[in-house]
């Protein structure tokens, strides 16, 4: 309901702007637009609806919403949909653009564009189907062109009027969707808005070029959005791979701006860095469809480029994440400029930025028509392509299981399923590789499917590649990132149920407890409920090592770091409302959270273990995190460590930044999480402030050059120096070959294994030694000389999938990647590897939390 008072209010609020400023003089409408264009008069222009010239300002995201919704009032050309909503409410809005006769039966041909994707259906002909054309705009909010062209764009379509029109509408459908990332749009347009000028400055040291940390890149928790097409860990992603799936169209067209000093790009990238799952042919096709592109450009003496420095290799950006199901996506990028701006290059224009993104996007619509049947070949070809693919594989599919995890595993499942991946339950038991997996606890992913290539690209490990080099990361195998015990199949000796849909796991409430509640580590959202135990004024304690007890349900062994809370008070019993109190959050635990809970009658156990009164049960406190963020600080790291803790753990945390530190009590704080960042500029008075508040008993957790500077500043532990590689130490090498030397050095997102010692705090809740950490960097530790302060030790042969140089890989065998120290009363813990790496890092996500909730205890 709140919703849609919100959407009435906005709507009403647009008419009564459009009417204002249609009372004055309108703005003009000029050259932005094609010299040879007719539009009709019943369609309000963006200019007039903006009541400023595009390009003067920013617009505001709201404003544009409204624009498109009125755009559909005003054309039976536009259909308006809400596929979604960002994590501050606003929403993601999709325009379906195509004939009025098309938009009558819209249902009837999406289904066909479908079936004819779907090779256990019969051919269908596609002399008279259209082809499916998606432009999305603003996955970065901070690439203003991106956005702004839009508008321009909706409005042609909307009401160009002329044959050349007709032609592209009645053989299109045209998806349009701004902004993909409203949220961070809205922080970059108020920036803008803010320091607008009557008269424009383009001196690249105004302010109005230089907007704030975060800036409008990323979304409201800092993630960056176009990594996130194949992961979905955020709203906006999740909505609009969903709106990718429900018509799978021919071509997806994502708009960028890039540094302001470089030119204009588009695909086809660098040949030599396409992912070998992608079909060579949709490379061909694709530069194909932009000539129209090319040709605008040409004719304008425009400079561009193709096939260099942006590659096709990680799969979950919007310019490649549609090639894995048949989709050509193709990735825009534009020098940016906020307004008029001094480069290198020149003066830019914000204009005739939006006037540029604008050309180009229509030549590629028209271009899109004029491939049409190529298009719609391809995609039926590429399904053919998928089923013969996973007829030679020598990989039938993939069997995997976490049963000491049931919501990790959901989660899991979740991913795959809305990466349109069929899943299986494993009904018989089945051993492989000496590993065990059990009917009904474990799953299996079957090669031959419909999306056969995401399948291999989410479960594969690669460590070879054609080209060294790359844009993004080069490792990211799923069931690493998850922490999930898999395996290949190369025969079909395994017995399967029909294709599940995740149910995320609840269970039953426990009876209540006459002496103590207990539950184990091991569950993904454990921290969500030992800290809502806490926050209410309870005293659960920790098991120091595993104990057998019988319980309400049964024997159940309880691991190391297993929570238990006593019915009574220590020294004293506890009031009824308490106990109902704490039998309703164990209540809670169990059928909300996912977390089993036990209930036990007795502080006596088995001759396992230890008695619940013992020593080796110890208590733990409320964690009081501050969280250091702002300029110089990594938005990513940080935002990843606000998004754990305050969307899935349900747990508050003060953000500060380090000039904040400066005037901070912090006495009233357990913690300090230092992520990824610039840390020259932190005083000596600061550095010993930290010391002496970590001495006095606080807990400092330090990931990547957090970690770095905490070493060199708290602890005697060195950071490894890594050598050049061997091709680096040569007399001489041509200059044209420094790129890809370079590259030799280089660890861009690789995922190695670690050895864990999951019997130290820092380790509870593992099952098993062996983690996979994602590493991008070099950095790690010399092993301290306390013996018991390397939590997780980088083995040989360390590399997973990604990239590694060998010379890289055996200098960092032997070296810490995760140090956890006494420091006086307190403790640093120092994080090489960033644990909460994208929001999808699950395996590794329990060490971070256990740095909160169990520094206390070693």
């Amino acid at each position: 309901m709140c919703k849609l008072l919100s959407s009435l209010q906005t709507l009403a609020l647009s008419i009564v702007f459009v009417i204002s400023f249609q009372a004055q003089s309108a703005p003009k409408i000029d050259s932005l637009y094609a010299p040879s264009s007719i539009f009709d008069s019943a369609v309000t222009p963006p200019e007039v609806f903006l009541g400023h010239d595009l390009g003067q300002h920013m617009t505001r995201n709201d404003m544009m919403i409204a624009y498109f919704r009125q755009l559909a009032s005003q054309s039976d050309r536009v259909k308006y949909d809400v596929i979604g909503y960002s994590n501050e409410n606003r929403p993601i809005v999709t325009l379906t653009i195509t004939s009025p006769a098309n938009q009558q039966k819209l249902d009837q041909i999406r289904l066909q564009h479908l079936a004819q994707q779907d090779i256990s259906e019969p051919a269908i002909s596609t002399a008279e189907m259209p082809v499916v054309s998606w432009i999305n705009f603003g996955v970065h909010g901070g690439e203003v062109s991106s956005t702004d062209s839009a508008m321009p764009i909706a409005y042609h379509l909307a009401a160009a009027q002329g044959d050349a029109m007709d032609t592209l509408l009645d053989n299109s459908i045209i998806l349009l969707t701004a902004s993909f990332n409203p949220d961070g749009n809205t922080r970059e347009s108020g920036w803008n808005w803010q320091y607008s000028s009557d008269v424009a400055v383009s001196d690249p040291n105004h302010v109005l070029h230089r907007s704030p940390w975060p800036a409008g890149r990323t979304n409201h928790y800092w993630f960056d959005l176009n990594r996130q097409w194949m992961l979905q860990q955020q709203p906006e992603p999740v909505a609009w791979v969903s709106k990718f799936h429900q018509w799978r169209p021919n071509i997806v067209a994502d708009f960028h701006e890039m540094r302001s000093y470089k030119s204009f790009y588009f695909h086809p990238g660098a040949p030599d860095r396409v992912h070998p799952l992608i079909d060579k042919k949709a490379m061909t096709l694709l530069s194909e469809v932009v000539q129209g592109p090319r040709d605008f450009m040409d004719s304008e003496a425009r400079l561009y480029f193709n096939e260099e420095s942006y590659d096709n290799f990680y799969l979950g950006k919007g310019a490649t994440y549609p090639l894995m199901y048949g989709s050509l996506g193709i990735l825009f990028e534009q020098a940016s400029s906020g307004g008029l701006l001094e480069t290198p290059r020149g003066v830019l224009s914000f204009r005739d930025n939006i006037r540029t993104f604008y050309r180009v996007g229509l030549a590629l619509l028209n271009n899109a028509v004029e491939k049409r049947q190529s298009l719609l070949a391809y995609q039926r070809g590429f399904a053919k392509n998928s089923s013969k693919h996973a007829d030679k594989d020598d990989i039938k599919g993939y069997v995997f299981a976490a049963p000491e995890d049931p919501a990790r595993l959901f989660h899991f499942l979740q991913l795959l399923e809305r990466n349109q991946i069929k899943v299986k339950p494993l009904t018989k038991d089945l051993t492989i590789k000496d590993m065990a997996f059990k009917a009904q606890q474990a799953y299996v992913v079957e090669t031959d499917q419909a999306s056969y290539a995401m399948v291999k690209g989410l479960f594969e490990k690669i460590t070879k590649f054609e080209n060294n080099t790359f844009y993004d990361v080069s490792g990211w195998t799923m069931p690493l990132a998850f922490g999930i015990e898999f395996t290949s199949l190369t025969r079909s000796n395994y017995k399967v149920g029909e294709a599940i849909s995740p149910v995320f796991p609840t269970f039953s409430a426990p009876p209540k407890a006459n002496v103590a509640y207990a539950f184990d580590w091991s569950h993904y959202y454990a921290p969500k409920v030992l800290y809502r135990l806490l926050g209410a004024g309870f005293l659960p304690r920790i098991a120091r090592a595993p104990f057998k007890a019988q319980t309400a349900q049964g024997e159940h062994t309880f691991g190391r770091g297993s929570v238990m809370v006593s019915v009574g008070w220590q020294g004293g019993i506890q009031n009824q409302a308490d106990s109902d109190k704490l039998a309703h959050i164990m209540q809670q635990a169990a059928t909300v959270d996912g977390v089993p809970v036990f209930a036990l009658d007795s502080s006596h156990t088995s001759s396992v273990g230890m008695d619940l009164g013992s020593n080796y049960i110890e208590a733990v406190t409320l964690p009081k995190v501050l969280l250091v963020i702002g300029p110089g600080m990594s938005q990513y790291q940080a935002g990843e460590v606000w998004y754990l803790l305050d969307k899935r753990m349900q747990m508050p945390v003060v953000m500060v930044t380090k000039n904040d530190l400066n005037n901070m009590d912090l006495q009233s704080y357990s913690h300090i999480v230092m992520a990824d960042g610039k840390y020259a500029d932190i005083s000596a008075d600061l550095t010993l402030n930290i010391e002496n508040w970590v001495e006095g008993g606080g807990s400092l957790v330090g990931i990547g050059d957090g970690a770095q500077w905490a070493a060199k500043a708290m602890l005697n532990v060195e950071t490894v120096k890594i050598k050049a590689g061997e091709k680096a130490l040569q007399k001489r090498i041509d200059y044209g070959e420094k790129d890809h030397v370079k590259a030799q050095d280089i660890i861009g997102g690789a995922i190695m294994s670690g050895d864990l010692d999951n019997t130290h705090p820092i380790g509870y809740g593992y099952a098993r030694r062996t983690i996979a950490t994602q590493r991008s960097g070099l950095l790690a530790f010399e092993p301290p000389t306390n013996p018991y302060a390397t939590v997780v030790k980088i083995p040989e042969h360390a590399l997973l999938t990604g990239y590694a140089s060998k010379e890289n890989q055996q200098q960092l065998a032997g070296k810490a990647m995760l140090v956890a120290q006494r420091k006086g009363k307190g403790r640093v813990i120092l994080f090489s590897d960033d644990p909460n790496f994208r929001g999808y890092f699950y395996g590794t996500e329990k060490l971070f939390l256990n740095s909160l909730f169990f520094s206390g205890l070693f």
